[in-house]
């Protein structure tokens, strides 16, 4: 009798069913922890790491923000304030040069060939220094100014006196000396470009400025603007003001505070331009007054 044989089971046993739950379950856990990392020794100090490295990142914008804001403008500032001073220092230099070299030679050819390789050395430095105003915002003093402004007007470089005198006017924290000076000079300008009723408004406000004044001497301060004044009217053809301001000249010489060295040295340098306006425009007679002064 043929009998069939009995098929074996496909069913895992118990020992194989173990085995395999253990590893899904093994499986669950390590997909788990790849969704659901905890945080380690290594994560926390990844964590501290990227703070600090935050911090880092904003101490160094707030150098960078400070460098852009202050420390290169204030550095800028400085640069051009030695620029500034190295042009005022060249012009005063070139004067002073020319004026040595007057007093030292007689030859009038020599003289005008070196004025003219001066003066546009000059004018190139004081051109320069006045570019840089926009720049300097207060930080330009008067004196510095006025070095520029004289030379301007020696050379007609009304454009650049204007601007010079106005930043020198709107300066008041200065000394009073010196606020009188920009006004001076501001007077000699308008006279210069034939604006004479500013100008004498302006000597006027020069005069002003030292009314308060009582310093030993303040009188031949005072003195010196009116000489000033009166030579601007001389030079303009306008006699009777000029002799009203030798008048007052006069009248402030009188003044026993004023040394003799003083006195005589503001009377001979007053007769001396007089005579240089009467050699060229005889316009007006040599005052009395000021010829019999001593």
């Amino acid at each position: 009798m043929n009998s069939n044989p009995i098929p074996e089971s496909n069913s895992p046993s118990p020992e194989e069913k173990s085995s395999i739950e253990s590893r899904v379950h093994s499986m669950d856990l390590r997909i788990n922890r790849l969704e659901n990392p905890e945080h380690g020794r290594f994560e926390i100090i990844q964590k501290r790491t990227s703070f600090l490295a935050l911090l880092i990142g904003i101490l160094l914008s707030g150098i960078s923000l400070f460098d852009i804001f202050w420390s290169q403008p204030r550095n800028e500032l400085f640069r051009d304030m030695e620029e500034f001073n190295k042009s005022v220092n060249a012009v005063s230099n070139l004067r002073q040069n020319m004026i040595q070299i007057q007093y030292q030679s007689n030859n009038p050819q020599m003289l005008m060939a070196m004025n003219s390789m001066v003066s546009p050395q000059v004018l190139a430095n004081i051109q320069y220094a006045t570019a840089l105003l926009p720049r300097l915002g207060d930080h330009a003093g008067i004196p510095q100014l006025l070095v520029l402004i004289s030379e301007a007007l020696n050379i007609y470089d009304w454009k650049s006196a204007t601007t010079l005198v106005e930043r020198a006017v709107a300066i008041k924290d200065a000394v009073p000396s010196m606020q009188s000076e920009a006004r001076r000079y501001k007077a000699r300008l308008m006279f210069s470009t034939g604006k004479i009723q500013e100008g004498r408004a302006a000597y006027q406000d020069s005069l002003n400025v030292l009314r308060s004044e009582s310093a030993f001497g303040i009188n031949g301060a005072r003195a010196y603007i009116i000489a000033d004044w009166a030579i601007s009217e001389f030079a303009m053809g306008d006699c009777n003001s000029g002799n009203e301001r030798i008048g007052q000249f006069i009248q402030l010489l009188q003044d026993p505070e004023i040394l003799p060295l003083s006195r005589s040295g503001l009377i001979s340098t007053l007769k001396n331009q007089l005579e240089q306006i009467q050699s060229r425009k005889k316009r007006c007679t040599f005052p009395k007054e000021l010829e019999d002064a001593s």
